[in-house]
């Protein structure tokens, strides 16, 4: 299930692109065995059947025509009942075949209006199409012979159909989320470890996670130089150990995190937890850390980018920021340290079941959809 919010409503995948697909397929297959030998036309009712008639119009493989007329019933999420002209309608339908191809039937209403227009022009007969019907809300006796998919009485969006005018593009059909989904929605925390390569676009795709999802972000390195600048206790420990060329131990540095983290409060909507944890023990004291406080990590997300790649962008990077560290050999040395690092607390993320990869290659656009999805659907 995946989640879009179009202006002030928040909708959830109702039905599949694929299933879309199969039932638009199954009616054109019907029409193609009823209507052979009637060159049948098709008035797709604008604006919300243009989707569903052009994918419609490609799967007849009977000669057909089409032609699109208007009307409106719409305000908002809910059916007016005011139905106005049908206008646009050029054809002489006298002895036509008139399929009517329409995105959703309700009350029908609207529709049995319709038919009463056209048969004032003497069509040999008509017939109703429609992607959507709602059984439940029908006020007339209509006889809907294509109907592609029967919905309860939901306000559904995309695929051609609207709320005031958005979500038309979206090729799924959503339905709109109730205020108690939405509140559960918004309650749920979602911590969230990313894991990417120097190179993989880690810091970018965390920016748009905070922003689309309003996460905090907890960078180890950003974290560390903030305790130390602002004189804290665990900054003034954690800098002896970094003058005398230590590591930080997993103690101090787990310590230094939540001491972050409980600052965003105990209602916060997640974190992203970026560059730590780095080993096993790391991951086991973070899970430790996160469980005392009645919270968890719902994804440990890998932006996997080859090599290869890694290396062009980090190259291409040296060169635009004047950075010395961008250099070939000392790029390797970070990329065979970061791999010797992560596989075997990808294993280990593995079977906690959180591991989630995602294809670092591509648009950002495509990473970021893939990325969402993820997290829209763990739990």
């Amino acid at each position: 299930m995946s989640i879009v919010k179009i202006k002030d409503k928040s909708f959830k995948t109702s039905i599949t692109e694929e299933e879309i697909k199969q039932r638009v397929k199954a009616v054109a297959d019907r029409i193609n065995n009823d209507m052979a030998g009637k060159n049948p036309l098709l008035l797709a009712v604008l604006n919300g059947s243009f989707v569903f008639a052009a994918d419609l119009m490609r799967m007849i493989t009977i000669p057909c025509e089409i032609s699109f007329v208007k009307l409106a019933s719409y305000e908002g999420t809910t059916s007016t009942g005011k139905i106005k002209e049908v206008i646009g309608i050029n054809e002489d339908l006298k002895d036509r075949t008139v399929i009517i191809v329409e995105d959703i039937v309700e009350t029908g209403l609207t529709m049995k209006r319709m038919v009463e227009t056209l048969g004032t022009r003497g069509p040999k007969e008509i017939h109703i199409c429609t992607l959507l019907l709602k059984p439940e809300r029908l006020k007339v006796d209509l006889n809907i012979e294509y109907a592609a998919i029967e919905i309860p009485n939901d306000f559904i969006v995309g695929y051609g159909l609207d709320y005031d005018q958005q979500g038309r593009n979206l090729k799924e059909i959503y339905t709109i989320l109730t205020d108690e989904e939405v509140d559960k929605m918004n309650n749920k925390m979602k911590n969230i470890v990313i894991f990417g390569a120097p190179g993989s676009g880690k810091g970018t795709q965390s920016d748009l996670m905070i922003e689309k999802y309003g996460l905090n972000h907890i960078s180890t390195g950003d974290v560390l130089r903030g305790e130390i600048k602002n004189g804290t206790e665990l900054g003034k420990t954690a800098k002896s150990y970094i003058d005398k060329g230590q590591l930080i131990p997993d103690e101090l540095m787990i310590d230094i995190l939540a001491s972050v983290y409980d600052k965003f409060g105990k209602e916060h909507k997640g974190v992203i937890f970026d560059g730590f944890p780095r080993t096993i023990p790391q991951a086991e004291a973070l899970k430790k850390m996160l469980a005392e406080r009645g919270h968890k990590i719902a994804a440990m997300i890998e932006l996997d980018v080859p090599e290869d790649e890694l290396m062009t962008r980090l190259i291409k990077r040296g060169k635009e920021s004047g950075r010395s560290d961008d250099n070939e050999e000392t790029i390797k040395k970070r990329l065979d340290v970061y791999h010797n690092q992560t596989a075997p607390l990808v294993d280990w993320y593995k079977k906690e079941g959180l591991h989630r990869h995602v294809n670092g290659l591509g648009s950002l656009e495509r990473i970021f959809n893939d990325i969402s999805s993820i997290i829209d659907n763990v739990e």
